[in-house]
C-alpha cells in the first residue's frame, strides 16, 4: 500500500483537510495535494513533518524474504 493511501484517512481522522495539513507542514496546498494524489513523490523531510503533525512514527520494518516460486508484489 502507497503512503498517501494510508494517509488520507489518518488525515480525516484527525479533523484536517490536506489543505490545513499543508498549512501545518510548510508546503503548498497544491504540493500537498499532489503527494496525496500520487502526482508527487514524497521526500523524507517532507514525510517526517506530516508523520508529527499527525502523530505518527516512521518505522523501517525488514521485508518478510519470498519463497522460491512466489510471485513478486
Amino acid at each position: 500500500m502507497k503512503v498517501s493511501e494510508q494517509m488520507r484517512p489518518l488525515i480525516n481522522e484527525k479533523g484536517l483537510n490536506p489543505s490545513e495539513l499543508a498549512h501545518l507542514v510548510g508546503c503548498s496546498p497544491q504540493y500537498m495535494h499532489n503527494l496525496l494524489n500520487g502526482n508527487r513523490r514524497w521526500n523524507e523531510t517532507t514525510l517526517s513533518k506530516a508523520c508529527n503533525v499527525l502523530g505518527l512514527e516512521i518505522k523501517l520494518v525488514p521485508a518478510k524474504q519470498k519463497k522460491e516460486g512466489e510471485p513478486i508484489g
